[in-house]
């Protein structure tokens, strides 16, 4: 079976520098300010929910370029720019590191679904196409000679309880491969674009998690600690090292060979939307599923309904 996920231990060669860079950094935001829209969470599986939970998250690269003091040794960090290569393929492989982000949680007693991430091909993006059309392009597999492979290395701070790291690298029906706390100095690169990935609910039993939180809340650092203010600057929670678990997420495009990159570079082939819908619209004849080709795609609701009860992609569970 081909390699869909690749662990590493060590992952960094100075885990001690990365944990000082995210303490330095900040005021770290709500992950729930990060979905554009309620259809973009329901394209990722989620549901918009009446509260905010205490997970939050800063951009700290994008574009192949550092946003916060740190980000570049995270960025350039050889261990996972190694493993993305070897995930694609071997020596001539091209890596090309592009984002890092960072995700700081506090104690929830429930769990971070299953998901995939957000998918990207040449010609388009989330940047210029809703959500939902790329999660759909990605599950019908009619596109992947279009699709930008991107690989993300994922690797954890926390010794506390819960906060498991699951991932299914043989597919949503095969087992799970979980890592636990005290995760120590190891990291997973991955497809997270085809790889289902999720986290346990954390922190100890008797932890209680903060209430009233919105997208105007923020964490800070202190000298106690971790700090969550409202929108005014008032205090909401306070959280202890020990109990929050820091994510360090690195992105790389990876492609075969300097012909892709060419290929890449160079806007050959690109999507467009009409390529997109006849594509659809014949694998839905093949189907025997009779739906009118839209004259507006991206906003006739049958047309979307049909894709969206055609191409599902089911997530395994947290088990």
């Amino acid at each position: 079976m081909e390699e869909t996920a690749v662990r590493l231990s060590p992952a960094w060669d100075e885990p001690e520098a990365v944990v000082a860079a995210v303490r330095s950094a900040g005021p770290f935001w709500p992950l729930a300010s990060y979905a554009a829209s309620d259809a973009e969470m329901a394209a990722l599986g989620r549901e918009r929910g009446t509260f905010t939970p205490p997970w939050f998250r800063q951009d700290f690269a994008r574009e192949g370029k550092s946003l916060v003091p740190g980000a570049e040794m995270i960025l350039a960090n050889s261990r996972f720019v190694e493993g993305a290569r070897q995930l694609a393929g071997g020596d001539e492989a091209v890596v090309r590191p592009q984002a890092v982000y960072v995700n700081i949680m506090g104690p929830t007693p429930f769990a971070f679904p299953p998901h995939l991430d957000i998918p990207a091909f040449r010609g388009f993006t989330r940047a210029t196409q809703p959500v939902w059309l790329l999660k759909t392009m990605k599950t019908s597999g009619l596109f992947e000679e279009w699709r930008t492979k991107i690989v993300t290395a994922v690797s954890w701070f926390y010794a506390g309880p819960g906060g498991d790291f699951h991932y299914w690298p043989s597919g949503p029906e095969g087992p799970a491969v979980v890592e636990s706390a005290p995760f120590g100095n190891v990291g997973v690169l991955s497809d997270n674009e085809a790889t289902f990935h999720g986290v346990a609910s954390l922190g100890k039993p008797d932890a209680r998690m903060p209430e009233g939180l919105t997208s105007e809340s923020r964490l800070i650092r202190d000298a106690l600690g971790w700090c969550v203010l409202d929108g005014t600057g008032a205090e909401q929670a306070h959280f202890d090292d020990t109990d929050v678990r820091i994510t360090v997420s690195w992105k790389a495009d990876v492609f075969a060979n300097t012909a892709e990159v060419a290929t890449h570079d160079g806007g050959g082939d690109p999507l467009t939307l009409d390529t997109v819908v006849e594509l659809l619209a014949s694998d839905l004849a093949a189907r025997g599923i009779g739906v009118k080709e839209p004259s507006d795609p991206l906003g006739d609701q049958e047309w979307i309904a049909t894709l969206a009860s055609t191409y599902q992609d089911p997530a395994p569970r947290l088990r």
